[in-house]
């Protein structure tokens, strides 16, 4: 089993819709995506070759979430040292997991459609960041076990 695991430092993000404007679609996520490509390359091993196509992959994303100005009270900042108080406000988990996983595509694996489980979690932290980890199997028709 291989496992690949990386961090994209600074506040999380979601996946927005792509919006047509003057006739003409523009992907308002095109600017997060470039900029997670590109830490996401920096973290790669340097032997690391794309995962390939029919390879099934599990992906577990951990979202932590800077508390807002009106929460950041002594009492707060407490409760959340342990980066493990859960983050029940919008942002939704599926629009976060599209970008990172569409920004994936052709990096780290073929497509995303090969992810077929994983594991997503959103909490908030002193550290606001994304910790993403990629398990596969090197073989096709081999079940993923924990």
């Amino acid at each position: 089993m291989n496992v690949l695991q990386f961090t994209v430092p600074g506040k999380p993000r979601a996946k927005k819709r792509a919006r047509k404007i003057n006739g003409n679609w523009f992907n308002p996520s095109r600017r997060d995506m470039d900029n997670i490509i590109k830490i996401i390359k920096t973290q790669l091993p340097e032997n690391f070759i794309m995962i390939p196509k029919g390879i099934p992959i599990v992906v577990n994303i951990e979202w932590f979430f800077e508390p807002t100005k009106s929460e950041k009270t002594k009492k707060f900042i407490d409760l959340i040292k342990n980066d493990d108080y859960p983050y029940v406000k919008k942002i939704d988990r599926d629009n976060m997991d599209k970008l990172i996983l569409d920004s994936c595509n052709k990096l780290l694996w073929y497509d995303d459609a090969q992810i077929f489980d994983g594991r997503i979690t959103k909490y908030y932290s002193i550290n606001p960041r994304t910790e993403i980890e990629v398990i596969w199997q090197k073989e096709k028709n081999k079940k993923l076990q924990d």
